[in-house]
């Protein structure tokens, strides 16, 4: 059953988001229903944690990880080799966060998936992806984290990705 619904929402904000239905070619209805599933989503896993008697245990875990931080020395040399894998998919990010405001998964696959456009396309995103988003000893070194849908990056090299983002945009 479907449920017809209405909503007051900015005109930048609907604007950007008429951008990206164009780039992934999708269905306003559809992307909104993604949209709230994902909410729905991350809402209910935080209330999951918080309620979660092994809660304070993951947190300590994380803490007692090793702490590689290899993308930080990584970010310069990456921005000044515009063939390597990594710097297409930092680009793709930026490309895309410049075009919406908020960077989708679906979005970054989708702009390194086109052939003919070479400065961007990675025929093994995922793989290369997901290496980004993990800290350790035999990864990539970690730039990014998402939730299934949203992609940001990683608060631990924020700093040093935005200050080379011009020379992933060149």
């Amino acid at each position: 059953m479907k449920k017809e619904v209405s909503f007051l929402i900015d005109n930048d904000v609907y604007e950007k988001f008429s951008i990206a239905l164009r780039l992934t070619d999708e269905d306003e209805n559809d992307a909104i229903e993604n949209c709230m599933r994902t909410y729905i989503a991350r809402t209910f896993e935080r209330a999951s944690q918080e309620y979660s008697p092994n809660a304070g245990r993951r947190a300590s875990m994380d803490e007692d990880r090793d702490f590689y931080g290899k993308a930080i020395q990584r970010i310069p040399v990456w921005a000044l080799k515009p063939n390597q894998y990594n710097h297409k998919i930092i680009r793709a990010f930026f490309e895309a966060e410049a075009a919406t405001g908020e960077v989708t998964l679906d979005t970054m696959e989708l702009l390194c998936s086109k052939k003919e456009c070479s400065e961007l396309y990675v025929p093994t995103f995922r793989n290369n992806y997901a290496q980004m988003k993990i800290d350790g000893p035999k990864s990539h070194g970690k730039v990014f984290e998402d939730d299934g849908e949203h992609v940001w990056i990683w608060k631990e090299v924020e700093e040093v990705l935005r200050k080379h983002k011009d020379s992933f945009l060149r």
